[in-house]
């Protein structure tokens, strides 16, 4: 829900000083380095341990670094859901694992195929009780924007029958829930941060597009609202070079990241650095949370710093697994927080 009131920075100052100590653990560009050096996953994995990830749980295999990875993503939520005097903000950015569950249940529903093991925990909701909710249609409890949306992919899908109409539509809703939970707390931070993840997402949708060659219409109907990037900017330049949108987009605070990425784009016609750079712009904006003394700052900022610190574990994993080069997985590395 909403908030009924704007947050109180004067509470948050106990919470603040926990988060200074804590902080003080987090893997740094060196510590990744270690891992990729590393000889062996094995030793990878040493350091992840030695950092005390997860809940202390006896790791048999390298091949179940997932298991610990999982449970530092719940001990984060736990932490930071004990430490905020409104956990309603924590909620903000569990939502999204909401929505993604709800496409999960949905589109098991339709297709007749259970998919439970995509299922993403934690969420705001438990994924157990928000699937009985879908299952049975009883949203009483649930926030009026997510239900509302829930509803209307049960009605259009039943009239089109197309599954991508499900993400469409939660995705939309996702950031609209977002977007009106920040502007309640009255948090600039917060409400700067949503509209730069809104502007981000559309420039991921419409480099997407294009690639697929969809419509003006199509482009339309799935771009979020609420971002500070026109939309007349992607639709004039859905048909022209990635070059117009880099000059339209030149002197607005996306303008280096789309510099740094547009010929790998055009020559790969893969997103996989624009993503990289995007998630250490969104990074460099909430590091900004360290010289805070008290405040949400520095609580979002080590929720993203710890997001990104699993996402470069799981990378780096994924790749001495894998026998990827080193030089291969230092190019996906996102930026660490500290």
């Amino acid at each position: 829900m909403p908030f009924a009131k704007k947050i109180d920075d004067s509470k948050y100052i106990y919470a603040v000083s926990r988060i200074r100590a804590i902080e003080k653990k987090l893997l740094t560009n060196s510590s990744f380095e270690r891992m990729i050096d590393s000889k062996t996953p094995d030793e990878a994995l040493k350091t992840l341990l030695e950092a005390d990830y997860g809940y202390g749980t006896d790791i048999k295999s390298v091949y179940q670094y997932e298991i610990l990875l999982k449970e530092e993503y719940n001990k984060v939520y736990q932490l930071l859901s004990e430490l905020a005097p409104e956990p309603e903000i924590i909620n903000m950015f569990l939502i999204s694992n909401d929505y993604h569950n709800i496409k999960v249940f949905l589109k098991s529903e339709f297709s007749g195929q259970e998919s439970m093991d995509i299922i993403v925990e934690p969420g705001s909701i438990p994924a157990n009780t928000l699937k009985i909710m879908v299952q049975d249609r009883n949203f009483s409890d649930m926030h009026e924007i997510m239900r509302n949306a829930i509803e209307e992919c049960i009605e259009t899908f039943g009239t089109t029958k197309n599954p991508q109409i499900i993400d469409l539509i939660l995705d939309r809703a996702h950031f609209i829930q977002m977007k009106e939970i920040a502007n309640a707390s009255g948090s600039d931070f917060l409400k700067d941060l949503v509209v730069i993840m809104i502007d981000i997402c559309n420039l991921k949708i419409f480099l997407r597009l294009k690639n697929l060659k969809k419509t003006w219409d199509f482009l339309q109907k799935v771009l979020i609202p609420g971002g500070k990037i026109d939309n007349k900017i992607f639709l004039e330049n859905l048909d022209n070079s990635l070059d117009n949108l880099l000059e339209a987009l030149r002197y607005s605070k996306y303008g280096e990241v789309l510099e740094k990425s547009i010929e790998n784009i055009n020559s790969t016609k893969s997103l996989t650095k624009f993503e990289k750079l995007c998630d250490d712009f969104i990074l460099s904006f909430v590091k900004k949370a360290k010289f805070i003394i008290f405040g949400i700052e520095p609580l979002i900022g080590y929720l993203i710093a710890k997001e990104t610190e699993i996402r470069n574990a799981r990378i780096i994993m994924v790749g001495k697994i894998n026998n990827i080069p080193n030089e291969k997985i230092r190019e996906r590395l996102r930026e660490a927080y500290v």
